[in-house]
């Protein structure tokens, strides 16, 4: 019985393949395909096969350049990259899934908002999943955000699987750019109403980001939505000190590893600090004014991966580009350093002086056409500035959202029933 079904399946695929491809002899083996001697055209495979299927094949001669949306900082636009760095910068690159994950106070949320407020003014819909409930509109507001309900939506989702629906209805806008925030508070319903315990929320959790991420990749590239993902890090437990491995890893499983075409991480560095004199005291004292973050390309299917510069992100204030470029500007000697003064020269003229960084900085945020200048030189230096450096690459059809992830969490609950009645018996 088993073999008659067998045979009858194989004529039915033979049957299928003599329909399509048109061929006089009907090939049963890889032999006889190897003996065709009429050679389809891909010309004639587009005109008389592929009629069912055309909307699946991709026509790259009239392929159109990425869309990026730039990060907010010049730093990490040219960690990312396109291929073209001299003449476009890069960015968050449209139509594509990216992973932005980290320590904590690393400046995770503040790169993805300044990613909203560039997005909002190249005239694109911003949307922000504020799974952690932690959103703050002030400080938004002072990035750069524009809270207007039109050019602006924040969403709070109660659970994972509503949040899965509202971004997959939200792509129906064609927004520029989407940020969630963050994996590990995209808890499962079936964990908030107590079905599942904390060890069984784990696989639920990477079981639903795996599901929801094979539907939602089909819309995000016709969208040409760009989808942020903020994500933590976890120290793995190790058994002894000579266990291999990574030390830490970021939740939600493995599926956003594989899904993102850009993960960026960040590690938070040292807080520098300023003389100020207090207004209580009268004494003076440190003030600390921003935080250095390593930021490097883990992944990257847009330019060259395993890149890394830092990102100084100013308190209260977002990301500070002229920081960030008077350190790149130093560690490529384009700022001449003596002693405690910083010098900025342009063909043997002295463009600016400064004793301090802090001085030097107040003097490029008032003064926009040495900044720029200090921009291209840097440009010129590109390959010097931004130092590439190896990194061990972490490991990384259309049902209804609901139905889908509605049946992956039932079936979960249903095995550990199982498992759990098997071990009581």
């Amino acid at each position: 019985m088993i073999n008659f079904l067998i045979i009858v399946k194989k004529k039915e695929i033979h049957k299928l393949l003599h329909r399509r491809l048109k061929v006089k002899k009907q090939p049963s083996t890889p032999d006889e395909y190897s003996k065709i001697k009429k050679i389809m055209t891909p010309e004639e495979y587009y005109t008389k096969v592929c009629k069912e299927d055309k909307d699946t094949i991709i026509n790259l001669n009239d392929r159109k350049p990425i869309d990026f949306i730039p990060t907010g900082s010049w730093v990490l636009d040219s960690l990312i990259g396109d291929g073209t760095m001299k003449d476009k910068p890069g960015g968050f690159p449209r139509g594509h899934i990216i992973e932005i994950f980290g320590d904590e106070s690393s400046g995770k949320t503040t790169i993805g908002l300044s990613g909203i407020a560039k997005a909002q003014e190249m005239g694109l819909l911003g949307i922000y999943f504020d799974f952690e409930q932690t959103f703050h509109p002030d400080y938004a507001e002072k990035i750069g955000v524009n809270l207007d309900k039109n050019k602006f939506i924040c969403a709070r989702p109660n659970h994972f699987q509503q949040g899965a629906r509202q971004i997959k209805d939200m792509l129906l806008m064609k927004p520029g750019i989407i940020v969630v925030d963050s994996v590990p508070a995209m808890l499962p319903k079936e964990f908030l109403e107590g079905a599942v315990d904390e060890a069984g929320r784990i696989g639920l959790q990477a079981q639903l980001m795996s599901a929801f991420l094979s539907i939602i990749s089909k819309y995000i590239p016709q969208s040409n939505c760009c989808l942020i993902f903020i994500n933590q890090i976890r120290d793995i437990i190790k058994k002894t000190k000579f266990q291999g491995g990574p030390d830490e890893e970021s939740p939600g499983g493995r599926a956003l590893k594989f899904y993102s075409s850009l993960r960026l991480k960040l590690k938070k560095g040292k807080v520098e600090k300023i003389e100020v004199r207090s207004k209580i005291t009268g004494k003076k004292e440190s003030e600390p004014v921003n935080v250095i973050a390593k930021a490097s390309i883990v992944k990257n299917k847009i330019d060259k991966p395993f890149k890394a510069a830092p990102v100084h992100i100013r308190f209260g204030e977002g990301i500070d580009n002229i920081f960030s470029i008077i350190e790149l500007g130093i560690n490529t000697k384009v700022i001449k350093k003596s002693g405690s003064f910083y010098t900025f020269s342009e063909n043997d003229e002295i463009l600016i002086k400064k004793q301090g960084k802090e001085q030097l900085w107040q003097a490029l945020n008032e003064n926009h056409e040495i900044f720029e200048k200090l921009q291209k030189s840097l440009i010129i230096e590109e390959d010097k500035a931004i130092k590439e450096i190896y990194q061990d690459p972490e490991e990384g059809a259309l049902n209804e959202m609901d139905d889908l992830l509605g049946s992956v969490a039932e079936k979960f609950i249903e095995d550990q029933q199982t498992k759990e009645k098997e071990k009581n018996d």
